[in-house]
């Protein structure tokens, strides 16, 4: 085993230990804030995947412009991109907390290990399968009309106009490009001021 000073545990602080031993997903606060960032920025996406639909697609499934049709799947995606962005926002929050000190107490380390769990599962997993699964079916229609036939015989229907709610694949871009931006922003600004 090599000689290795960062590992050596009479150096790391009691938190420290006890989130080595028990976190769920073992990175920084602030590499997952960062993923949380990439997800929400993916969601950017939207609307140039659905403005570059072929043209068939676009006539037999819209009456306007596709960018600006509210869709169901494109609220999937916002709200995808909202859980990414602000589990981001939460997990620099933590990290500056830890980092201004002081050293959370024996009762408060679980109370930070939970936050911190949590916040990962929302950016990872909610904000994840939004951004994922929202982008993947604005995308189905890139492989034809025929793909979007199978869909629907499988109860599956990617470009549902809802009226009720007015999410554009445009504003989920927008959205989407502001909560990435602001979260890369806030781990710089956390890891300049450390």
């Amino acid at each position: 085993m090599p000689d290795d000073d960062r590992f050596d545990p009479t150096e790391r602080s009691e938190y420290e230990l006890t989130r080595s031993a028990n976190i769920i997903v073992p990175m920084p606060p602030l590499r997952k804030a960062r993923i949380c960032g990439a997800l929400a920025l993916l969601g950017s996406l939207a609307a140039p995947l659905v403005a570059t639909l072929p043209a068939a697609v676009r006539e037999a499934t819209f009456a306007g412009p596709p960018a600006a049709t509210p869709l169901g799947v494109a609220a999937v995606a916002l709200a995808g991109t909202v859980a990414a962005g602000l589990a981001g926002l939460g997990l620099v929050a933590l990290q500056r907390r830890l980092a201004r000190g002081p050293e959370p107490t024996d009762d408060a380390v679980w109370s930070f290990l939970a936050v911190e769990d949590a916040l990962t599962g929302i950016g990872f997993i909610t904000g994840g399968l939004g951004v994922l699964v929202g982008l993947a079916l604005l995308a189905s229609g890139h492989w034809g009309v025929d793909a979007l036939d199978a869909l629907r015989r499988n109860g599956v229907e990617p470009y549902a106009s809802v009226s009720a709610l007015p999410v554009t694949p445009r504003l989920t871009s927008a959205v989407a490009l502001a909560a990435g931006l602001v979260v890369f922003a806030a781990t710089v600004i956390v890891v300049d001021g450390e």
